[in-house]
């Protein structure tokens, strides 16, 4: 064989030996770009799940802050609410007293008592919200301070009773006919005797001594036989016994169930806003 043969068996070889190796490094540049592929693609989902909990903590806790201010609303919407039905209750009752001592129609009476027993309904209304919107350490005084305008509102009602039965009284001896005058007198001067008893005796009607008993008894007579000297119906059953009561030591508004009433009101409501206060600022905290 000729050089220039030798030459072209030669080439044919190294061209030969060189194919297997052409496609070994294809294989392993082909590997390391799938690893290099791989790699950058975990790292970008491990990004990507990284900003997607990020993201959604972030929305959790605007949710929650939302939420809770939300919540921080209405809670102070409702104990805003039961403190100015409480006091609606007070107001109403206290004006239907004072009222009552003017000579109103009969639809006034009925409107004024209607107007107490709506505030006395809207404050049970109230109370109920706080008890759901809770704590029980603001809901308990709430319940307290309910119960005690409760009381004072009954109180009251009774003191309207008397301030209109002793209006009716006096109206009968000086502004009435002249028929009146007298009766109206007598009743007005029985009842400032049973008074004086009163005042005389014990604070405790479970002191006094038997004649003394005996005497207030008889003054409350004294009373009964002035009104039977009225014409009929100027004084109700009602009216009579709250003037009765009105005369005793502890009429409506001095009675013991009322000045105790109002004093676990004062109490109660003391207790209720420091704790509605404790309550709305540590959810702010």
């Amino acid at each position: 064989m000729d050089l220039q043969g030798i030459g072209a068996l030669s080439a044919a070889g190294v061209a030969l030996i060189g194919i297997p190796a052409t496609m070994a490094i294809g294989r392993w540049q082909m590997k390391a770009a799938l690893r290099t592929a791989e790699a950058t693609s975990e790292a970008g989902i491990a990004q990507a799940e990284s900003s997607y909990r990020a993201a959604l903590d972030t929305v959790r806790a605007e949710t929650y802050a939302t939420h809770m201010q939300w919540r921080r609303g209405i809670q102070r919407e409702a104990y805003a609410s039961f403190l100015l039905s409480v006091h609606r209750v007070a107001e109403v009752s206290e004006r239907f007293a004072v009222g009552n001592a003017e000579e109103l129609p009969l639809e006034s009476i009925r409107a004024g008592k209607a107007a107490v027993e709506d505030a006395l309904s809207a404050l049970k209304a109230a109370q109920t919200i706080v008890e759901l919107e809770g704590p029980d350490d603001v809901a308990a005084p709430a319940a307290g301070m309910t119960n005690a305008a409760k009381v004072m509102a009954m109180a009251l009602g009774d003191q309207a009773v008397f301030e209109r039965a002793q209006g009716k009284l006096h109206r009968m001896q000086y502004d009435g006919p002249v028929i009146m005058h007298d009766p109206a007198e007598r009743l007005i001067q029985a009842l400032f005797h049973l008074r004086s008893l009163y005042s005389a005796s014990p604070s405790d009607s479970a002191d006094l001594d038997e004649h003394e008993t005996h005497e207030i008894r008889a003054a409350k007579r004294s009373c009964r036989e002035a009104r039977s000297t009225l014409p009929p119906n100027a004084l109700d059953f009602e009216e009579f016994e709250a003037l009765i009561e009105g005369n005793s030591p502890h009429p409506p508004m001095l009675s013991r169930r009322y000045r105790n009433a109002a004093r676990q009101f004062d109490e109660e409501e003391v207790n209720f806003v420091r704790a509605a206060k404790i309550e709305l600022h540590s959810q702010v905290s």
